[in-house]
């Protein structure tokens, strides 16, 4: 069923009309795409931290903005990740 989502989702179809061409029940269609939903990518976004050289921390983010710490404490660190 998530062959068929993509394939529908890809195209210009409605889902109505997606799935009556293709003898599938809408509900049907319906069901499977909320469980594809729902195992979706969490909504959080991880955060590398590597030491860039002793003392110092670089925080990398997935849109490639990088902060580096010469000094830091954890909760500082925190409140950089939740930024995101």
């Amino acid at each position: 069923m998530y062959r068929l989502i993509e394939e529908q989702q890809a195209g210009e179809q409605t889902a109505a009309a997606f799935c009556e061409q293709r003898g599938v029940k809408l509900g049907t269609f319906n069901y499977w795409l909320r469980k594809k939903r729902q195992n979706a990518k969490p909504s959080f976004v991880a955060i590398d931290v590597e030491p860039v050289m002793q003392g110092k921390t670089e925080l990398i983010y997935p849109n490639g903005v990088r902060l580096r710490l010469d000094r830091f404490d954890y909760g500082q660190i925190r409140q950089l990740i939740y930024l995101v």
